[in-house]
């Protein structure tokens, strides 16, 4: 009997189609990821003006919480299983990992795939969407260091679309 109920778990928790939400619920997450990013935005302006208020106890910012990860990876499979044509490269085990805090690493500074930034919530600026690897990530392009990751948005098979 336990092995059943962990195999519905597997597969309720694998089933990229179906939504784990309601159009409210969905607006909602949305609006708490779009609210973070603009928090971010303003406390960035505060630190350039008081740049010694940053220290090691800055706290990192919380873009991708669990309800925003769910939705952005629905939202991205539902982007490339619509996609006709679309030209994936598989990736290795060399790929770097987006760390959140550190700086962007430059060799990934590609451009992001129109599909996706289609799909993808609008970011204040200065940030942006960027892919490394596996990884969605949301880098600050004036401090060029990532903010947020989103650890394998566009699947094991994928790391590159065009």
């Amino acid at each position: 009997m336990r092995t059943i109920a962990i195999g519905f778990v597997i597969v309720a928790l694998t089933h990229t189609g179906a939504a784990a939400q309601t159009a409210a619920e969905r607006a909602q997450i949305l609006g708490n990821f779009e609210m973070s990013v603009v928090d971010y935005t303003q406390r960035h302006r505060c630190l350039d003006m008081f740049p010694e208020a940053l220290n090691a106890a800055t706290p990192a910012p919380r873009v991708f919480t669990p309800p925003v990860a769910m939705v952005f990876r629905q939202m991205i499979a539902r982007a490339l299983a619509v996609r006709n044509g679309m030209t994936a490269v598989s990736g290795g085990s060399d790929l770097p990992h987006a760390v959140v805090l550190e700086p962007f690493p430059s060799i990934w500074l590609q451009d992001f795939p129109p599909v996706l930034l289609e799909v993808l919530p609008r970011l204040p600026a200065p940030l942006e969407y960027r892919l490394i690897g596996h990884d969605l990530v949301v880098r600050d392009t004036q401090a060029d260091i990532i903010i947020g990751v989103l650890r394998d948005a566009v699947g094991p098979a994928l790391t590159r679309i065009r």
